[in-house]
């Protein structure tokens, strides 16, 4: 707790330039309602007694603005005016301490109004964010999928590996190695000339010194200056860029590269950049371009979520990984932001009927559920993960479940033996909570 207090005492008295900007219109709009007092009414600029305390419309906006804290600060400059007015005028008059403890009341109601509310803007950005994200993943994953099913006639006869397979192989080097920014950058060189026909490529990531430094390639490609206009239009765009780009074609010899891409996450972070100095003259077209911009926002995606996945493979090794990265994803939500999720997890027999339960739970699952089924003994766990649900969700999810016993299989939980367990991703820790379910159903 002391440290939590001298942090903030820090942030204070040092603040960052917005909340310099903060305090400047504290004080600015302040003084400035308090010159508008003494201009329109010099006898009485605080208008104590008068038919509407004007005066507190300052530190009321900014309470309504910024919060509690800045709202007080306007109101004791308000009391200190007053304060030097008085001992500087000829009659002293008594404190008015109702006129400003009323306002002060006022001012902090105020300031808490826009607390809570400030709060519930944030967790609904957050989750729009969330949702973004995740629909960004999923287009993502639709058009790679796409381009798959089209290459995959042309190439099945001449190439062994499907890309889904190699996709695969490269999201289990990103999760298993820890020792640098950009995990098998040059397995992913190697996966891009098999399947966007490379010559001469390098991957850079930005340097402390705001240098471009080298860390894969494949051919001799040279230096990339962190002023070339492909590098720049690219970062500009955050989208792939060539030389054909309107604008850029007209320069002579812009960039001693063909193809600069960021590697971008869903979320739109830079993880590093693939600049292409030699591929064939035919394999720059669209198609070709899309794959690979494909190619690296999935590979980005790997790299951002392997480092809370691999926290989950640690005690569920046989875990999905979309289970994995998503759980991550969701707890950290719940801690920065107090956006609250839930897992809920069902046990069926490991038999026919058991097995035609979980298909027709399928069915009943909300869009962004992501179910994970294992086995556990002599028992078929039904693991369902659900985003941005809260007690009143789980419920409803909860009575779907035992409706479509009752309609479909002539059974509800009773007569399952079901006892649905919950977890919420707002405990202290919900995976060592998992991991004791899953440890309880093996005895």
């Amino acid at each position: 707790m002391l440290d939590k207090f001298f942090a903030h005492f820090h942030t204070a008295l040092a603040p960052v330039h917005q909340r310099r900007v903060m305090w400047l219109e504290v004080v600015v709009i302040t003084l400035g309602v308090i010159a508008a007092g003494i201009f329109f009414e010099h006898d009485n600029p605080f208008q104590i007694n008068g038919e509407f305390p004007w005066i507190w419309i300052a530190p009321v906006l900014i309470a309504l603005r910024y919060g509690v804290p800045p709202g007080l600060v306007s109101s004791l400059i308000l009391i200190a005016a007053w304060k030097l007015m008085d001992h500087l005028s000829e009659t002293h008059e008594s404190f008015p301490e109702q006129f400003f403890l009323g306002g002060l009341i006022m001012v902090m109601l105020c300031g808490e109004f826009s607390a809570a509310w400030g709060a519930r803007l944030r967790r609904a950005e957050e989750t729009n964010n969330y949702l973004d994200e995740r629909l960004s993943r999923m287009t993502l994953r639709h058009l790679l999928l796409r381009l798959s099913h089209d290459r995959m006639e042309q190439e099945i006869l001449t190439k062994p590996v499907t890309l889904r397979d190699a996709l695969g192989g490269l999201r289990q080097l990103t999760s298993g190695q820890v020792d640098s920014s950009l995990p098998a950058s040059l397995p992913l060189l190697q996966l891009l000339t098999q399947y966007c026909q490379l010559e001469s490529a390098a991957i850079f990531v930005l340097s402390e010194d705001g240098d471009y430094v080298r860390t894969s390639q494949i051919g001799s490609a040279p230096g990339l200056s962190a002023s070339d206009p492909l590098l720049l239009h690219a970062l500009e765009h955050q989208s792939l860029s060539h030389l054909l780009i309107e604008g850029l074609a007209d320069l002579e010899l812009p960039s001693p590269f063909l193809v600069v891409a960021p590697i971008l996450t869903s979320d739109k972070k830079v993880l590093g950049v693939l600049a292409i100095d030699r591929m064939p003259f035919l394999a720059l077209n669209e198609e070709n371009l899309q794959m690979l911009s494909v190619m690296l926002g999935y590979y980005a995606d790997c790299v951002n979520e392997a480092e809370g996945a691999r926290q989950f493979f640690r005690l569920f090794p046989d875990a999905p990984h979309d289970f994995a990265a998503e759980f991550s994803r969701l707890l950290h939500l719940q801690r920065s932001n107090n956006i609250i999720s839930h897992v809920v997890v069902l046990s069926f027999a490991n038999d026919e009927k058991g097995r035609q339960a979980v298909n027709q739970l399928t069915h009943i699952r909300r869009g962004l559920d992501i179910p994970w089924l294992t086995q556990a003994g002599d028992r078929t766990l039904l693991v369902n993960l659900m985003p941005l649900a809260n007690e009143s969700a789980v419920d409803g999810y909860l009575l779907r479940i035992e409706t479509m016993l009752k309609e479909y299989m002539g059974a509800d939980y009773d007569q399952w033996s079901l006892t649905p367990i919950r977890i919420s991703l707002a405990e202290s820790d919900p995976m060592v909570s998992l991991k004791r379910i899953f440890d309880t159903r093996h005895d």
